[in-house]
């Protein structure tokens, strides 16, 4: 008597499987004991047996009575054969107990939130709003409700030119009403999900369809462009892919001449540059804060907020063989939202990841395991990333 593994396990039903040999007398009745607990198996599913000496069985367990979503049973396979000798039915248990997990019952796209390089939203009350999908964009977006009524998340994904043509995550966006700009963005650098085609910019700006709230066009004039979070360059593999970084909610008002067009622009490269492929991973949240006396300027109807600064944290992951992660390096970089002069990674602009957390709020590479995310996090020096000491 065994068990063999639990098939077509949903968040609310599972088969077991079983099996036998060796039987001298008929077989009366097969099923399993099962349970929430290893030690207490309460439940009991059965089958009709038959006259073979040996063979398969399997029940569905939770088709009257859902099973719950994230959970772990466990079970046990029996056998009651007819014993000639005695005229009595013995039952034949197997040896062990065997388990299964019911999967998490999660609104779709929940799971794209919750990546090695996905800030924190636990506290949030982030709760499913709408799905839907923009073909001319190969966009299939889903979008969340936060308890901050003024604050959505958007999820953007792409397929056309991903690995097996699957559906991937582009980014994910933290949209805040009250400023009409994104508070951060967060994506993955990797040539082998996010090939770079050299599709082109295509600077075709519309609201992000997955946000309900207020959008407005960005400021282009003045001495403020539209400032990309999750940058045009990023995202080449095709123009529809490329056009999902042209949704208002991924640009902020950027001071333009020698900031966005100069130092940022560098740093927006120098990511690029240092795209891996394969296993590793670089993860990338890119942000703005509000800090001090917060200025307004005019877009149609609206007072728009200037962001005091723009800033870049980076998470760079190594994996091993088992898909867990075997190292990790960080680094941050903040800019004042104006004019700069000299290196991208000059002393000033460099900072530590848990800095910047401190500053906006937010818990950003939380999946990262403890024991890398600590130090990557705490990190100031940028030599690994730059290559200049």
């Amino acid at each position: 008597m065994t068990n063999a593994a639990a098939t077509g396990v949903t968040s609310s039903t599972a088969t077991l499987n079983g099996s036998f040999s060796g039987a001298t007398g008929q077989i009366y009745e097969t099923g399993f004991y099962w349970g929430t607990s290893q030690n207490s198996l309460t439940s009991k599913v059965t089958t009709d047996g038959s006259n073979a000496p040996s063979g398969n069985f399997a029940c569905t367990i939770g088709s009257s009575t859902p099973l719950s979503a994230g959970a772990t049973y466990y079970y046990k396979a029996y056998v009651l054969e007819y014993d000639e000798a005695s005229g009595q039915h013995v039952e034949r248990l197997a040896s062990s107990t065997s388990s299964f997990t019911t999967a998490s019952n999660v609104p779709a796209g929940y799971e794209y939130l919750t990546g090695y390089g996905m800030p924190d939203i636990s506290g949030l009350g982030v709760t499913s709003r709408q799905t839907g999908s923009y073909s001319d964009r190969d966009d299939n977006w889903y979008s969340f409700n936060t308890s901050n009524s003024k604050r959505q998340l958007a999820v953007h994904t792409y397929s056309t030119g991903a690995p097996g043509n699957a559906e991937t995550l582009n980014y994910v966006v933290m949209y805040d009403e009250s400023k009409y700009a994104p508070v951060w963005t967060a994506h993955t650098m990797n040539s082998t999900y996010w090939p770079d085609k050299n599709a082109g910019r295509n600077d075709s700006w519309t609201d992000d369809p997955a946000i309900s709230l207020t959008q407005q066009g960005g400021l282009d004039s003045g001495p403020y462009s539209r400032g990309h979070l999750v940058a045009s360059n990023y995202r080449q593999t095709t123009k529809a892919q490329n056009k999902q970084t042209f949704y208002h909610s991924n640009q902020a008002p950027q001071y333009q001449t020698s900031f966005n067009d100069g130092v940022w622009n560098t740093l927006e490269n120098r990511v690029k540059s240092q795209t891996p492929s394969g296993t590793t991973m670089l993860y990338v949240v890119t942000g703005v804060l509000y800090e001090g006396t917060i200025t307004t300027k005019p877009s149609g109807s609206l007072n728009v907020p200037i962001p005091s600064h723009f800033y870049k944290c980076i998470m760079k992951c190594t994996f091993n063989n088992s898909g867990e992660v075997s190292g990790a390096q960080g680094i941050a970089f903040v800019y004042t939202n104006e004019a700069h002069s000299g290196n991208y990674y000059n002393s000033s602009y460099v900072t530590s990841i848990d800095a910047i957390e401190e500053r906006a709020g937010f818990d950003f590479f939380a999946n990262v395991p403890e024991s890398f995310e600590a130090s990557a996090e705490a990190n100031t020096n940028h030599a690994w990333f730059t290559g200049a000491n």
